[in-house]
């Protein structure tokens, strides 16, 4: 379930109420090795045939981009080039080489915004960060696990009294130091000690 917080608006209504709205809050951003992870386990590709399959699309999205071209993703959406350059009076003495490239914009597609349509939301428990350290959340961790077989993201913040995207790094950092290993179980990540060798 994904998360929302409520904001103040920056300025109050016409008749000086001040009105709040939803505010989305991730969890945490899913990176390569994530997203490389969980399309190896529906399809029967290596990680290295993913990295080099990502690496192509990449460069061509950057070269069709360069070339003048927008480029659509079925299912997800088009990106486009912005421009910028300084503010002009008279069209006609714009020069080409006084535009530059700005950005990148995205506009989804339909069907991405009809899959997603269904959401549902909660709002944070608590926006306040963990006050213990690194290294007292990670001893909390490994000593619960001398008595638990594993430990979920959920349970992690809980039991660290941090946000679910500061359990989703420390365990991240701590399976890449290799004192975790993790397997699915279902939407759950499962994570458990590490086995000596």
């Amino acid at each position: 379930m994904a998360k929302y917080k409520l904001e103040k608006n920056l300025q109050p209504t016409k008749d000086g109420k001040w009105l709040y709205h939803a505010q989305f809050v991730p969890e945490w951003t899913v990176r390569e090795e994530e997203l490389l992870d969980n399309v190896r386990e529906r399809t029967a590709l290596t990680s290295a045939d993913l990295k080099s399959a990502l690496q192509i699309l990449q460069d061509l999205m950057v070269e069709a981009l360069r070339a003048g071209r927008n480029v659509e993703l079925p299912g997800i959406g088009t990106f486009s080039v912005v421009l910028k350059h300084r503010p002009i009076e008279d069209k006609a003495k714009i020069r080409a080489e006084s535009i530059r490239f700005r950005d990148v914009t995205f506009r989804s597609c339909s069907q991405l915004r009809n899959r997603l349509a269904g959401m549902t939301f909660s709002r944070v428990e608590s926006e306040e960060p963990s006050v213990l350290t690194d290294e007292e959340r990670e001893q909390r961790t490994l000593a619960y696990l001398e008595t638990h077989p594993y430990i979920t993201g959920k349970t992690y913040a809980a039991l660290n009294e941090c946000r679910a995207s500061k359990s989703a790094a420390d365990l991240r950092r701590m399976l890449r130091e290799g004192k975790l290993t993790r397997k699915r179980f279902g939407n759950v990540w499962l994570y458990s000690p590490a086995q000596e060798e």
